[in-house]
């Protein structure tokens, strides 16, 4: 069954996708560490969106939809604007990223390293980030 979120792009409603979240795999019986891991790469994407697309304008909403069929968890979230090119994006070595100790640069890293899948879908007023976890 799908089940959606929207919220304003504030950070501080990041708690509010996480707990959304984590009740959402609780329902599924997702536990544990790949719990953890779905909820992590599902909160940087957004803080991304928050804080790069909208610069934390709290009257910008985004929204973000669950569902489970199969052994597969599936992921929507969908804002304005123009979509950063995630699935086209070559992260940096982990080892450069510890040494040059920049602020940031560990989420699309971590996403791709969390989800097993991820595309995104451009619209004329809005794009939306796919991201699929097999379970099984």
């Amino acid at each position: 069954m799908k089940q959606e979120i929207q919220v304003k792009c504030s950070k501080g409603n990041l708690a509010l996708i996480r707990d959304f979240v984590n009740r959402w795999l609780d329902e599924q019986e997702v536990k544990g560490v790949l719990a953890n891991q779905i909820v992590l790469a599902i909160d940087e994407a957004c803080s991304n969106c928050m804080i790069h697309h909208h610069n934390c304008d709290g009257r910008s909403k985004i929204e973000v939809g669950l569902n489970y069929e199969g052994e597969t968890i599936y992921v929507e979230i969908k804002d304005s604007g123009k979509a950063f090119p995630i699935d086209q994006y070559k992260p940096q070595a982990i080892n450069d990223i510890i040494r040059k100790r920049n602020k940031g640069g560990m989420g699309i890293y971590l996403i791709n390293q969390i989800m097993d899948e991820i595309e995104i879908e451009q619209q004329n007023d809005h794009f939306i980030y796919k991201f699929a976890k097999h379970l099984g």
